[in-house]
């Protein structure tokens, strides 16, 4: 067969031509930029997915290793998963957190706090206590106790009308936070007397609340009396600390059992 050239054509586009070839040249180069962007999304959320998944399930087991009592499946409807930035990089608390535990803190500030008021506007005091609270109780594991068994006292009555299982995942955990913060309070109690530090009064005040919460009028009116003989022992509500937070804990506390509850609280202070 005889070789053959093939023939070299010499083509001169005119200027429309020239733009219109560009124009084409840009379409397809933008098409398939886009089709390139798209993929790598898809690519990164199937990635972010698997990861949450394997997050999840390592949550759930380190939650059932942590409270072996509690029913396997009864985490699956609560999202424990946190981003990085809502968790404590610099293991700033007393003592580290587990998953759960760090959900629950997470909780705390973003759900409880916004909801307390302490005849305060919800702002203000939200302000007040990210400010002054929550840095004082996370360097003290008792107090962080309570703060944990806050939110999962919330918690425990969210999920009455959503998920049995669920609420006595709280219930159980709450049941455990509260025997240890009540330990905390007594074994301090027995060590300061009689000179009781501010940490020790303020567990006192918040176990109180807790009472306040479920409305126990017998522990309520315990927790209260202890909390205001403690005061009295300390020289009255003016020598708390945290910039006047904790005398409007307690003034509120006693206004709330007086009024809420119809209960009776001495205040030597007064008389």
């Amino acid at each position: 067969m005889t070789h053959r050239e093939a023939p070299f054509i010499n083509v001169t586009l005119v200027p429309k031509e020239k733009a219109a070839l560009t124009e084409s040249q840009q379409r397809i180069t933008r098409s398939h930029a886009a089709r390139s962007a798209h993929a790598r999304v898809r690519h990164r959320r199937m990635i972010e997915y698997q990861a949450q998944k394997r997050g999840r399930r390592d949550i759930r087991e380190t939650v059932m290793g942590s409270y072996p009592g509690l029913p396997g499946r009864a985490l699956s409807g609560v999202s424990t998963l946190l981003s990085a930035d809502r968790r404590d990089p610099f293991l700033s608390f007393a003592r580290g957190l587990n998953p759960i535990e760090q959900f629950l803190f997470d909780h705390y500030i973003n759900v409880v706090i916004p909801l307390m008021r302490c005849n305060e506007s919800a702002i203000f005091f939200a302000q007040r206590m990210i400010r002054l609270w929550v840095p004082t109780a996370i360097t003290e594991s008792s107090l962080l106790d309570i703060i944990l068994l806050a939110a999962c006292r919330h918690l425990s009555i969210a999920y009455r009308q959503r998920s049995q299982e669920q609420q006595r995942i709280f219930q159980q955990l709450t049941f455990q936070y509260k025997s240890q913060s009540l330990q905390a309070l007594r074994h301090a109690i027995s060590a300061e007397m009689p000179m009781l530090t501010d940490s020790t009064v303020a567990k006192a005040i918040m176990l109180a609340y807790d009472e306040l919460y479920v409305r126990d009028a017998k522990m309520l009116k315990h927790h209260v009396d202890a909390a205001v003989e403690m005061v009295t022992l300390k020289g009255g509500p003016q020598t708390l600390g945290l910039d006047g937070l904790m005398e409007h804990f307690l003034l509120n506390l006693i206004t709330k059992t007086r009024g809420d509850l119809e209960l009776s609280v001495r205040t030597p202070w007064e008389e």
